[in-house]
């Protein structure tokens, strides 16, 4: 029975302790994402060791001490994205008028052929802006009925499961397909001027996650050189998608220091988007960062269109602020060098 009980605790141990390691290999990486899974079962273990280990009381409570370490640790990297902490996106002070807008976002999965749900979605909620990761030609096309309704996009279809479509109400101003790093991942770059005047960045991207053969360098690299830019010419922005990525991991953290943004998730949920077929391993995939200039009225997950994606609804106000959100912390000398020497390696 005690090697029921060693075993998945040693293994819960070591893949607590690996994603600390600075890296970017994708078999260390890839333990940033079930740290909610991990805790439940570390949990799981410490209970039966409580209960049915017997060995010396020195092997016994090292080993529930290394348990209980383990354990605090992820409570530690996930606990800001309960509501037991602090909110770091604001409430919006005003929520009518021509500065208030909505976005939706969502990973359609390139081989979903159920393409109604989507549009149905669209027509139901009825956001000013659209964005969409995945979509290929066919998904282009399926889509064009849209364009009345929103006359101002950026489409890029992909095969490779990487295309991107911005759909939007408003003007764009200056609208640019990117490819920061890799030569076939695009970014989307543009400007939104809302009804009131107020214009502000915003930027779309969907890097690739990480998984065997593909490291999170390029990953990290695309976040971080758009931070870099943020950080270079301070405006308000938006960045929104696919992140393939968590908002706890290294570097969700440091790009939001480093650019100054803040994720309305902190302080009220995790918002699991992905898996939607498979509810015990669900993560936080799909993210909205944005600067201090905005005030949060609603965020929430919509229900299921046929993608392993849930979509993501946000509901903001342009309520523009030159001061820096109060929950962030701003990067220091040597995180700053972070950021430069992880842009030269995934370069």
């Amino acid at each position: 029975m005690k090697y029921f009980i060693y075993i998945p605790g040693l293994v819960a141990i070591v893949i607590t302790a690996l994603p600390v390691i600075d890296t970017g290999t994708w078999w260390i990486r890839i333990f940033d994402f079930p740290r909610i899974q991990i805790t439940v079962f570390a949990l799981f273990i410490l209970l039966l060791a409580f209960l049915f280990l017997k060995d010396k009381p020195k092997i016994k409570y090292s080993f529930i001490s290394l348990l209980l370490a383990a354990i605090s640790y992820q409570l530690v990297m996930i606990a800001p994205f309960t509501p037991l902490l602090k909110v770091s996106a604001k409430s919006a002070s005003l929520t009518e008028g021509d500065n208030q807008f909505t976005l939706l976002m969502s990973n359609v999965r390139m081989e979903n052929t159920d393409r109604d749900k989507l549009l149905s979605l669209i027509r139901k909620k009825e956001p000013d802006l659209v964005l969409l990761t995945e979509p290929n030609l066919i998904w282009t096309k399926a889509l064009i009925e849209l364009d009345e309704t929103y006359p101002h996009a950026i489409k890029e279809p992909l095969s490779n499961t990487y295309g991107m479509i911005l759909l939007s109400k408003f003007p764009l101003i200056n609208p640019k397909v990117n490819y920061l790093v890799e030569n076939n991942i695009p970014s989307f770059h543009t400007q939104i001027k809302l009804p009131s005047g107020g214009i502000f960045d915003f930027y779309g991207v969907h890097p690739e996650p990480p998984k065997p053969g593909s490291d999170t360098y390029e990953r990290d690299t695309e976040l971080l050189l758009i931070g870099k830019k943020i950080k270079k010419d301070p405006k308000p922005v938006i960045v929104a998608g696919d992140l393939n990525d968590v908002g706890w991991s290294q570097t969700s953290h440091l790009f939001r220091e480093y650019s100054q943004l803040v994720d309305p998730r902190e302080g009220r949920g995790f918002y699991n988007t992905y898996n939607v077929f498979i509810p015990l391993m669900r993560y936080p995939l799909d993210h909205v960062f944005y600067s201090n200039d905005f005030g949060l009225v609603s965020f929430e997950k919509l229900e299921e269109i046929g993608s392993d994606h849930f979509p993501m609804w946000i509901d903001l106000t342009f309520e523009p602020d030159a001061s820096d959100p109060e929950e962030v912390e701003n990067t220091d000398a040597e995180e700053n060098a972070e950021v430069e020497e992880k842009i030269e390696k995934g370069k």
